[in-house]
C-alpha cells in the first residue's frame, strides 16, 4: 500500500488522499526564505546514542515553523551503520523531540552527510540532520509502499494523483534494498505531465541486523520498504548526476541476454569480448591498474535518453559491477536486454572529480540562463554519493560536499546533508531548472546525486495560500480512511 499524509503520519491509501489533497487553485509565492531557514548537523560520536540524536534535534533547526502562519518543517534524519540496531528507538526520540509540525525522513546509511562533514567510515557511530522550515506556499506529503504491495503499473492514474495535476512534480525517495525500486521510479516519472524529478538513495544495512532501515515521522518500515515526501506549491528539487568511473573500449551493442546474464555481444560470445578488452590494446597501463585495484566494471546507456551508440556520451553510462561468469557470458548487477549499449568502465578518481566540477558548473550555468523565477532561490541541498566514494575514492574528505554546497549557495556547506548509499536514485545530467524538465530516473552506482532544495515562488509577494492540510484520523489512525 502506497502512504501519504501531510505533517503527521496519518498513512492512508493512495487514490484516496491524493485525490482528496488535489488543490483547488495554483499556489503562489508567499515570503521569500532565506538560507538561514535551513542548517544541517552531525552528532557527537562520543556521545551515548539518545543523547546525541536529541542534542542533534535541539542544536541544528535555525528555527522552529510556525504553523499559525502556514510554515511547516522539514527534516532529513542521516543513520550510520553503526547505530543500526538503535535506529527505530533514534527515529522515535527525533520524532518527538522536532514536534509534529515537521515531516521526518528517516534512513540508515554507509555514512552521513551533515554540518560541512563527510563522515564515510560505516564503522564511527554518526547521525546527521538537515532542517528547514517551508513557506505557506510549499506543500508536503509524504508516501510509503510495504514489502507485501507491489506498486501499482506506470500506466495507473493513481501516480497522476500523486503528481496532484503538476507538470513536473519532485520527490526524495529513500528504499530498503529489497523494495521493488525500479518500478516505484516508473510510477513516479509518469506522474507529472511532462515527466518528475527524483532524487534519493538506498539504504546500508547492517549485516545480520533486522532492523527497518527507512521511516517517515518517527516510525520504520521492514525490509523491502520504500518511502518519500513529494513537493509541490512552490518548492521542489534540481538534480544533478556526477559519475565516477569512466569508459574504456569501444561501445558494443547487446545481441542476446537473459535477465542479468549478457551471453553474446556484436553476435559473438560476450566472455570473448570481455577478453578482448582486458587482455588487448584497448587498457593502458594506468586502466590496467585500476582494474587490479578495483575490478572492470561495464556500463549500460540508459534505455529512452540516447537512441544509439553514436550519439551516447560518457555520462549517459549506468554503471554496473560484473558479479559473476557463466560461458559463454558474464552477470551484472542489473538486468539487460537485446539491443541495450554496453560499454566497459573503470572506477577512476580523476574522471570522478572533473564529471562532478563539470556538472556542477553545467548546473550553475543552465540555472544562471533559465532566469530569476525558473532558476528558483536555493534553500538547501541534499547529497547522496555511493558508499565507494568520499575517501576511499578521493584519498582526502569533503571532495563531494565541496562542490555540491556551491549549488546552495555561497559558503552552503551547513547547508547540505546527505548519506552514503548502496545505490543513488536519479537523472542522468540535469533535471529541474525551474520546474520545467523532467528526466527519467535510474539506479545508480559510484556516483553522487545532490538534489538543491528550491523555491520556484519568483515574487516575494506573501500572498501565497497554505498547503499544509491534514487528511485522515491523526496520528497514524487509519480508520478514516477504511
Amino acid at each position: 500500500m502506497m502512504k501519504a499524509k501531510c505533517g503527521a503520519t496519518a498513512l492512508f491509501p493512495v487514490l484516496l488522499i491524493f485525490l482528496c489533497l488535489l488543490p483547488d487553485t495554483v499556489l503562489s509565492f508567499s515570503a521569500t526564505p532565506t538560507k538561514s531557514t535551513w542548517r544541517s548537523g552531525i552528532s557527537d560520536p562520543t556521545a551515548k546514542a539518545i543523547d546525541a540524536v536529541k542534542d542533534l534535534c535541539a542544536s541544528t533547526p535555525c528555527r522552529m515553523p510556525d504553523p499559525n502562519q502556514g510554515e511547516s518543517g522539514l527534516a532529513f534524519l542521516f543513520v550510520s551503520q553503526k547505530y543500526n540496531d538503535l535506529f527505530e528507538e533514534l527515529i522515535r526520540t527525533a520524532r518527538l523531540a522536532l514536534g509534529k509540525d515537521t515531516t521526518l525522513l528517516s534512513v540508515v546509511g554507509g555514512g552521513v552527510i551533515g554540518g560541512g562533514t563527510e563522515s564515510d567510515d560505516p564503522t564511527i557511530p554518526a547521525m546527521s540532520l538537515l532542517y528547514g522550515v517551508l513557506p505557506p506556499s510549499a506543500g508536503l506529503e509524504v508516501f510509503m509502499f510495504g514489502p507485501d504491495e507491489a506498486p501499482p503499473p506506470s500506466s495507473s492514474e493513481a501516480w497522476k494523483a500523486i503528481g496532484r495535476g503538476q507538470d513536473t512534480p519532485s520527490y526524495v525517495v529513500f528504499a530498503d534494498g529489497f523494495a521493488p525500486v525500479q518500478s516505484i521510479l516508473e510510477g513516479l516519472d509518469s506522474s507529472g505531465k511532462a515527466g518528475a524529478v527524483v532524487a534519493g538513495g538506498i539504504s546500508c544495512p547492517t549485516f545480520g541486523v533486522e532492523s527497518p532501515t527507512v521511516a517517515i515521522n518517527g516510525k520504520g518500515y521492514p525490509r523491502g520498504s520504500a518511502v518519500g515526501v513529494g513537493f509541490s506549491g512552490s518548492v521542489g528539487l534540481q538534480v544533478v548526476t556526477a559519475q565516477g568511473c569512466r569508459p574504456v573500449g569501444p561501445p558494443f551493442g547487446v545481441t542476446k541476454a537473459n535477465g542479468s546474464m549478457v551471453e553474446e555481444l556484436e553476435n559473438k560470445p560476450a566472455m570473448e569480448i570481455l577478453s578482448t578488452i582486458v587482455e588487448g590494446d584497448y587498457l593502458t597501463d594506468q586502466d590496467k591498474a585500476l582494474v587490479e585495484a578495483n575490478g572492470l566494471l561495464c556500463g549500460l546507456a540508459a534505455r529512452g535518453e540516447s537512441p544509439s551508440s553514436s550519439s551516447v556520451t560518457n555520462g549517459d553510462y549506468l554503471v554496473r559491477q560484473i558479479i559473476g561468469f557463466r560461458v559463454p557470458g558474464f552477470m551484472i548487477g542489473g538486468d539487460t536486454k537485446k539491443g541495450d549499449i554496453l560499454r566497459f568502465h573503470v572506477r577512476d578518481r580523476t574522471a570522478a572529480l572533473e564529471d562532478m566540477e563539470n556538472m556542477m558548473g553545467r548546473a550553475k550555468t543552465e540555472r544562471s540562463f533559465a532566469g530569476s523565477q525558473k532558476a528558483g532561490v536555493p534553500l538547501a541541498a541534499l547529497q547522496f554519493s555511493c558508499v565507494a566514494r568520499g575517501r576511499p575514492l578521493f584519498g582526502s574528505p569533503n571532495v563531494d560536499l565541496e562542490r555540491v554546497s556551491e549549488l546552495a549557495g555561497k559558503d552552503a556547506k551547513q547547508q547540505v546533508g546527505g548519506f552514503f548509499a548502496n545505490g543513488e536514485l536519479g537523472p542522468v545530467g540535469i533535471a529541474g531548472v525551474g520546474l520545467g524538465d523532467g528526466r527519467k530516473t535510474h539506479i545508480h552506482a559510484f556516483t553522487t546525486i545532490a538534489a538543491t532544495i528550491c523555491d520556484f515562488g519568483g515574487d516575494g509577494d506573501g500572498k501565497g495560500e497554505g498547503n499544509q492540510g491534514v487528511a485522515g484520523g491523526g496520528e497514524g489512525d487509519l480508520s478514516a480512511w477504511g
